[in-house]
């Protein structure tokens, strides 16, 4: 398997799916565009996907876009991974919030862009991104609370994977955590996959624009 992706210094969303092959132990490697700086970015990725964005898993001659449906197939290929909840009730509240990080959350996306090695120390949130930062953290409790283990659901999970960049997001712009949430971001921090993934970032190439948002 390849996944295409951007830097994943910034590319939140091909972080996800990057988490969980990493978490799976999937045999896959990786297809890097450096996504702003490279002038042919965009006609790079319509080669893997008219979509036009990343990242975009390829599997001998299936190819699957979107971060939460290449979630959903590494799930299925590697079921020993248990990247979803056993218990029904809480695979259908992960697959909710998972599918609501997916969708939803425009503010916090726009105005905290991931940037893993950045930090901003004069970030002050507008209402729209508090309330979502707010909603997030609501979240998190809640999945938390109803949780039989370590991690959102129990085991480290797709909703972990869909939810690490915004973890990052908040380390970077200064959001402070406590209680149950600030023990669960350890433990991700600590995570073999996300361990990994720090590392990674750290030699990604550098763009600008989103630079520009860190001091």
């Amino acid at each position: 398997m390849r996944l295409v992706i951007g830097p994943l210094n910034y590319s939140s969303w091909s972080l996800r799916p990057w988490l969980a092959l990493e978490h799976a132990g999937a045999p896959f490697k990786t297809h890097e565009i450096q996504l702003f700086v490279d002038p042919g970015y965009r006609d790079k990725i319509l080669q893997f996907s008219g979509a036009g964005t990343v990242p975009i898993l390829v599997d001998g001659n299936l190819s699957v876009n979107e971060s939460l449906a290449i979630c959903e197939y590494v799930a299925e290929r590697f079921p020993g991974a248990h990247l979803w909840p056993a218990d029904s009730r809480l695979r259908a509240r992960a697959r909710a919030v998972s599918a609501e990080m997916a969708s939803g959350f425009t503010h916090v996306r726009s105005n905290m862009p991931m940037n893993c090695r950045g930090r901003a120390r004069a970030f002050h949130p507008d209402d729209d991104t508090a309330r979502e930062i707010s909603r997030i953290l609501d979240i998190w409790g809640a999945s938390l609370s109803t949780s039989p283990g370590d991690f959102l659901f129990g085991t480290f999970g797709i909703a972990d994977c869909m939810y690490m960049p915004v973890l990052s997001r908040f380390r970077t712009y200064g959001v402070s955590l406590e209680g149950r949430t600030a023990e669960w971001a350890s433990r991700m921090w600590a995570h073999p996959a996300v361990l990994k993934w720090v590392e990674v970032a750290a030699q990604s190439v550098s763009i600008p624009h989103y630079d520009a948002y860190c001091d």
